[in-house]
């Protein structure tokens, strides 16, 4: 696999850049590592070939989280933290990092999700979730 390192904004905060590719190299089977405003851009990446659309997928999952994240407050259940979505290709977490910022982690190793929450609890940390 050829790593490939792309970003959309200014440029990336080297700690940011380097806590992006930590859990990229910690979880195997990762293609993708997004960190995505509530405006459905992507601020910065670190993809794998073969990587999925990230434009597509930030668009697509910031409309979700947003459902997700009102639904999980006007049930009385509380505010949205992670999010979960299992498909017969893969895997992607959602995981809130910031008001209007989620990390979204895409990886094909189902055997792997567990790791996959752990470390992204600790890059979210990383990079001041509260």
């Amino acid at each position: 696999m050829r790593e490939r390192l792309e970003t959309r904004e200014a440029p990336p905060q080297p700690r940011t850049r380097a806590v992006l590719e930590r859990l990229r190299e910690k979880v195997a089977g990762a293609r993708a590592v997004v960190i995505v405003g509530s405006d459905g851009l992507v601020v910065e990446q670190v993809l794998v070939d073969p990587a999925p659309n990230t434009e597509l997928l930030a668009a697509e999952f910031a409309m979700l989280l947003r459902i997700a994240g009102r639904t999980s407050e006007d049930t009385g259940i509380g505010g949205l933290i992670e999010h979960i979505l299992v498909s017969d290709k893969g895997i992607t977490i959602a995981r809130h990092i910031a008001t209007d910022k989620f990390l979204i982690l895409v990886f094909d190793m189902q055997d792997q999700i567990g790791r996959a929450r752990y470390e992204m609890k600790q890059a979210a940390w990383e990079l001041g979730a509260k």
